[in-house]
């Protein structure tokens, strides 16, 4: 092996490791996600595997990135991301989602979407896992319903709530709505990203 190869190797165990663990997920646990032997994970995060992309591409489904995010690597210092420059992510009829990073991040989901008008996300009943989720209005009226309470959201205003609790948002204005999500711990697969 080069050290180009090494380097890679290391930096795919180190990030896998980083992974697994922010996301609490046992190696079975993330063998069974992603169809891989608990092994053969094992080997990868000791970094004596042989990869192949195939293997990259389940891995990084089930955490929600590309599979060539597990190659980045981070600034240390920190680096500039322009609003044309952001990873477009699941994109539904009337909504658009953009991850704010430069990489997905481990520990925390940041994105941004934006809302039609007239466009409504969720249902009456709609749940998912049991994350902390926040909400922040940064442009137009989001009417956002919390375990069947309406609440008329502006610029600025924000929400906060666990996503096990039914929530539904609906943009009441005439013009296209914007939001940032924090939510944490990442959804993981639950999160649909960009897995190109």
């Amino acid at each position: 092996m080069n050290d180009s190869t090494d380097n890679d190797t290391e930096q795919l165990a180190r990030r896998l490791k980083a992974l697994r663990t922010a996301r609490k997920l046992s190696m079975r646990e993330l063998a069974s996600r992603s169809g891989l032997s608990a092994g053969y994970l094992s080997q990868i995060e000791n970094g004596k595997a042989n990869v192949t992309v195939q293997s990259l591409r389940k891995l990084a489904a089930v955490f929600g990135i590309a599979w060539s995010d597990f190659f980045v690597r981070a600034d240390e210092g920190g680096a500039v991301l322009r609003r044309a420059d952001r990873r477009r992510l699941a994109f539904g009829s009337g909504q658009r989602d953009f991850g704010i990073a430069r990489l997905p991040l481990i520990d925390v989901d940041v994105s941004v979407s934006e809302y039609e008008p007239g466009v409504t996300v969720g249902d009456e009943e709609y749940v998912h896992d049991d994350l902390h989720e926040i909400f922040v209005v940064l442009r137009g009226t989001i009417r956002f319903r919390l375990d069947g309470v309406d609440h008329d959201l502006e610029q600025g205003d924000s929400v906060d709530f666990r996503s096990s609790t039914p929530h539904m948002l609906t943009n009441t204005g005439d013009e296209l709505a914007e939001g940032l999500w924090v939510i944490t711990p990442p959804a993981g697969s639950s999160t649909p990203h960009d897995a190109s």
